[in-house]
């Protein structure tokens, strides 16, 4: 059968040890490794101790690589929280909950995230690591596509809110975030007000797929929303963060 889209996280290695007293021949991912990671070195319930061992990580993992762009995307993120202060957010490609936890420490008591992944293992991951931050009755995490769970997500916050998203983070494939971003659009959640953050960096570990220069276009192209900044992350324009915000009234 072929794959339907899919990231499969895991490749078959050699017996590793989990810990002093067991070892596995399974499948053992590094999304995987990361998780155990976690709980390993992290505090439970500390979400800043959770997301400095995902750093560690990850530095590890890939030698620093991408290490300037992952910062200069987690900075403007972090500027935009606390300017925009959003109580109710999106964010499109989960992964394994980085920055979900980031949106998540910013929000107010009643705020909340809903986080979408394609990949049923990252989703899994994603939902225990944001468990053992502490933050899990702030974030909600779906696991498929928006162009089946579009009014889930619109339920959602018409159930919590006035069904409108404050912000949306786009982290994704590329391909996707222009057609999911209509989507939310024609069920209500993105509309007069909506910040939007799209990354369209390639980090090392993935795979480029899709027009990298979609989304600027898309906001270029559509009155309604104003471009606020964008910030180029690799050479030859092949990647940037684009921030826009909906501002003209329906």
């Amino acid at each position: 059968m072929q794959a339907r889209g899919i990231v499969h996280a895991e490749t078959t290695g050699t017996i590793m040890q989990v810990d002093g007293a067991h070892w596995t021949a399974a499948m053992y991912g590094r999304e995987r490794q990361l998780l155990m990671h976690v709980v390993g070195t992290a505090t439970e319930g500390d979400i800043n101790s959770v997301m400095k061992s995902m750093d560690d990580f990850w530095n590890h993992t890939f030698s620093e690589a991408g290490t300037h762009s992952w910062s200069v995307r987690g900075d403007l993120l972090d500027d935009i929280l606390a300017e925009k202060k959003p109580a109710r957010c999106v964010e499109l490609g989960t992964y394994c909950g980085y920055s979900a936890l980031r949106i998540a420490r910013t929000l107010p008591e009643d705020g909340f995230l809903v986080t979408i992944d394609i990949d049923p293992l990252f989703a899994a991951i994603a939902t225990k690591i944001i468990e053992y931050a502490g933050v899990s009755h702030k974030v909600k995490v779906l696991m498929g596509e928006v162009d089946t769970l579009s009014d889930k997500i619109a339920a959602h916050f018409s159930a919590k809110s006035k069904g409108k998203a404050d912000f949306v983070l786009c982290d994704h494939s590329k391909d996707k975030m222009v057609p999911d971003l209509k989507l939310l659009e024609k069920v209500g959640v993105n509309g007069p007000g909506t910040v939007i953050m799209g990354d369209t960096t390639v980090y090392p570990g993935e795979r480029g797929i899709g027009s990298q220069d979609s989304l600027l276009s898309f906001f270029v192209q559509n009155p309604q929303y104003t471009i606020t900044k964008h910030v180029g992350t690799q050479e030859e324009g092949r990647g940037g963060i684009t921030v826009s915000e909906w501002v003209h009234l329906p």
